[in-house]
């Protein structure tokens, strides 16, 4: 009964979700809309597992499986979606392609399964045992939940990896994430656990409550600091002398303007290597308010502002390696980066060579010099 009743309140919660991001990318939210779409299709999950736990599973055959075909595909939506929504850099095509290739690859397999009719189907959910470690539907719950725990590993990964790039206080709201989801990585190796020594119902309704819960808990969350944000821009607006913003001009021509005034900030070349810059510094100068800035970068570039400070670091970068024989190091730290290592990793994303690659690759006279 209580299982039902949280299930039923992380459909709702999860619709309500999809609802509030889809519309958010109408106020400037780059990439809002994937989340969105990524909480609906939670909401079907929710319909899913709502079903096979109140019992009527025989009523709707044709959902057996289904369940564990979203448990598949929901990790590496979750972490498409996330990572575009904020701003962190493409995952490598190895991981992407791997991600990818696991749900397809179950479909494939099961696509007899799916085809044949419901009386098939009952058939076979009657002839498996339902509470034994290496059945079959226990197997699919540990694989699902281990496929989840590494998707979800990776994801806080390279969140971790890009906050490292950047000052403390630049990047608050993606550090903030990163521990919710270092919270669902332990909660996935808990079930993972309940699995093997509780086999059967009991560990699947654990995965799929907590999974329940940790959606209500992010929402209200996510929630809270939006309207949180909407205040202090509401209380920004009005203590700053920023009239010239405040006209009635039609949303692009805005846009463009504030654009350009973001450009032009962003091309000057001692801010943009400061090594300390953060969100708050760029809005103060612009006068605007962190939030806004934000908005006018991901609609102005395309991109976030992590994406476009990283970019034009590493071009920067680039111009160094070919035109002075500083040390790699030296480089990385002038342009901005915090550690040789985050300067590296940077540098390989976006050019596919490390710094040094690069110098001996393009240099006329390479004269590097390592640490």
């Amino acid at each position: 009964m209580i299982g039902s009743i949280l299930l039923g309140a992380g459909f709702m919660q999860s619709v309500f979700l999809g609802l509030y991001f889809y519309r958010q990318e109408n106020t400037g939210r780059q990439f809002s809309r994937d989340l969105g779409y990524f909480f609906f299709f939670l909401s079907l999950i929710m319909v899913s597992n709502l079903v096979y736990f109140s019992g009527n599973l025989f009523e709707f055959p044709h959902l057996i499986k289904t369940g564990y075909l979203f448990g598949f595909s929901i990790a590496p939506f979750f972490s498409f979606a996330v990572t575009r929504y904020f701003g962190i850099p493409k995952e490598k095509q190895f991981w992407f392609g791997l991600f990818l290739l696991v749900p397809i690859l179950f479909f494939v397999f099961h696509i007899p399964f799916f085809l044949s009719s419901g009386e098939d189907k009952i058939r076979s959910l009657t002839n498996i045992p339902q509470n034994e470690i290496f059945s079959e539907s226990n197997q699919f719950q540990m694989m699902t939940l281990a496929f989840s725990l590494v998707v979800f590993f990776r994801t806080y990964y390279r969140f971790r990896l890009v906050l490292e790039e950047f000052s403390e206080d630049f990047y608050w709201e993606g550090k903030l994430f990163s521990r919710y989801v270092l919270i669902l990585i332990f909660w996935l190796f808990f079930c993972i656990l309940f699995c093997i020594f509780f086999p059967g119902r009991t560990s699947e309704s654990i995965s799929n409550l907590g999974f329940s819960i940790w959606v209500l808990g992010f929402a209200w969350h996510r929630i809270y600091l939006d309207q949180k944000q909407n205040d202090t821009n509401q209380s920004f607006e009005k203590n700053q002398i920023i009239t010239k913003y405040q006209k009635s001009y039609l949303a692009e021509e805005r846009l463009n303007e504030l654009g350009k005034n973001l450009e032009n900030l962003l091309n000057n070349k001692e801010l943009i290597l400061d090594g300390d810059l953060n969100l708050s510094k760029i809005s103060e100068i612009l006068g605007l308010s962190p939030h806004t800035t934000s908005q006018v970068c991901n609609r102005y570039y395309g991109q976030g502002l992590i994406e476009v400070i990283r970019n034009k670091r590493i071009k920067f970068a680039k111009k160094a390696l070919t035109e002075s024989n500083l040390p790699v190091l030296r480089i990385g730290f002038d342009v901005g980066f915090n550690s040789k290592n985050a300067f590296i990793r940077a540098f390989k994303d976006l050019t596919n060579l490390t710094p040094s690659d690069y110098r001996k690759k393009f240099s006329a006279e390479p004269k590097e010099r390592e640490l």
